[in-house]
């Protein structure tokens, strides 16, 4: 049965709380191809702030759900340069969106309708699983400091593998070793022993540091879909990881923003 909802009804059923992948994206009935490697994405908190992405910026803002539209109340766009192809995939998409769609749950799947294109997305849950925190080589994208996330494209890239109590990796320069000890969802890494190298490189440099300061404290762990976020006791320092899907599961990958610190 499909459910129709109004004002920012919580409950089962509900959009909120829940985040969703496109699984059909149709424009005056023919399926509208997206950017490889790109997958729409709609997370709608429980707050009622949807936060949407198409394949590089994000719109997000508080939304109203009566009579069967979406509707903000205001929105903000993020305005990260990725190409004129992908910047043309979010206007179009972030254009959809602003203008009011219809939309329905029925089940697992949200659709959004508007006169011209109909999007049909999945609940993430099933549109793509989760990957595992052990036997999977993580590599960090970026170090959390306070509201800001730090990037290191000069580097070469730090990793994490997990292996029960056994932990290694690399600092991007260096490689090491650390044990696991797990109070869910608390990671603690003990006896962390460094081969250093010393990098000349201040990016380099600095990575590593990062990287090692990070371990060197108890961090919480959470996973959603190919993405790891390791976080500090104040949620202020921290790092973001992320892993190739294996071949033939669906992929979905957009830039992160300071919206995804906390």
């Amino acid at each position: 049965m499909t459910l129709v909802y109004g004002p920012l009804i919580g409950g089962e059923g509900s959009p909120l709380g829940k985040t969703y992948l496109s699984v059909s994206v149709q424009e005056n009935g023919v399926e509208r191809a997206l950017l490889p490697g790109t997958r729409i994405k709609v997370r709608i908190r429980k707050d009622g702030v949807l936060i949407a992405r198409a394949g590089c910026n994000e719109l997000s803002g508080g939304i109203m759900l009566d009579d069967g539209v979406l509707r903000f109340e205001r929105a903000i766009q993020t305005q990260m340069g990725c190409g004129p192809e992908f910047e043309a995939q979010d206007d179009w998409f972030f254009g959809f969106l602003l203008h009011e769609p219809l939309w329905t749950v029925d089940g697992d799947t949200f659709t959004l309708i508007d006169g011209r294109a109909t999007l049909v997305l999945l609940d993430r849950r099933f549109a793509e699983s989760d990957l595992p925190l052990d036997g999977t080589t993580w590599t960090v994208e970026s170090v959390v400091r306070g509201d800001a996330l730090e990037h290191f494209p000069l580097a070469a890239p730090a990793t994490l593998t997990i292996d029960g109590t056994e932990a290694t990796g690399s600092t991007g320069s260096s490689p090491f070793t650390a044990t696991v000890t797990r109070d869910d969802p608390t990671l603690t890494f003990t006896e962390l022993t460094v081969t250093p190298t010393y990098p000349e490189a201040r990016a380099a440099a600095d990575l590593e540091q990062a990287v090692l300061e990070n371990l060197r404290t108890p961090l919480t762990y959470s996973i959603e879909s190919n993405r790891l976020e390791l976080r500090g006791p104040n949620r202020t320092t921290g790092l973001n990881l992320s892993a190739p899907r294996p071949e033939g599961s669906p992929y979905y990958t957009v830039p992160r923003s300071p919206n995804d610190v906390r």
